[in-house]
């Protein structure tokens, strides 16, 4: 099992980071998925379930995926599954001043014979799932992720 974690700090309040976290549509702006969307209501909850995909790379295809658990402004989990790897992605939320401190982290199992590569990949997922953290920071703190606060208040 591949492990990871990182801590950001975000100056936007967690209702704004967390409304982020639940619009499917800016996952291309901050990972390498791409299709990616939530099922049902415009409100994702515990049990919503969507799908994305990995365009290229060891990870390329499908993916479903479904939030575990949510509380509002403090913790999302989410639940990815499909035919290479299961995932479990958990992030919490902390009031920092003004800001959030977001944590970031997660556990990947690779399936099948994928399970040997496990030890090769955990340096890069931990630097990649660090590098979306960042670019997750970038985009809500950026000018053009200030449009986020007002669509989420």
């Amino acid at each position: 099992m591949i492990r990871y974690s990182t801590v950001v700090s975000i100056d936007r309040p967690p209702r704004d980071v967390l409304a982020a976290l639940l619009d499917a549509d800016l996952y291309t702006r901050w990972t390498d998925m791409v299709d990616a969307r939530f099922d049902g209501s415009a409100t994702p909850g515990v049990g919503t379930k969507g799908e994305f995909r990995f365009p290229a790379g060891p990870l390329k295809g499908r993916y479903d995926m479904e939030i575990l658990a949510l509380e509002p402004d403090r913790t999302l989990n989410i639940r990815i599954d499909g035919s290479r790897l299961r995932w479990i992605s958990y992030t919490s939320l902390e009031p920092e001043g003004n800001g959030t401190r977001m944590t970031y982290a997660g556990e990947i199992s690779l399936l099948g014979w994928r399970r040997v590569l496990e030890p090769l990949m955990a340096r890069e997922a931990q630097a990649g799932e660090a590098r979306e953290a960042e670019r997750f920071k970038e985009l809500l703190e950026s000018e053009a992720g200030l449009g986020l606060a007002t669509a989420s208040a």
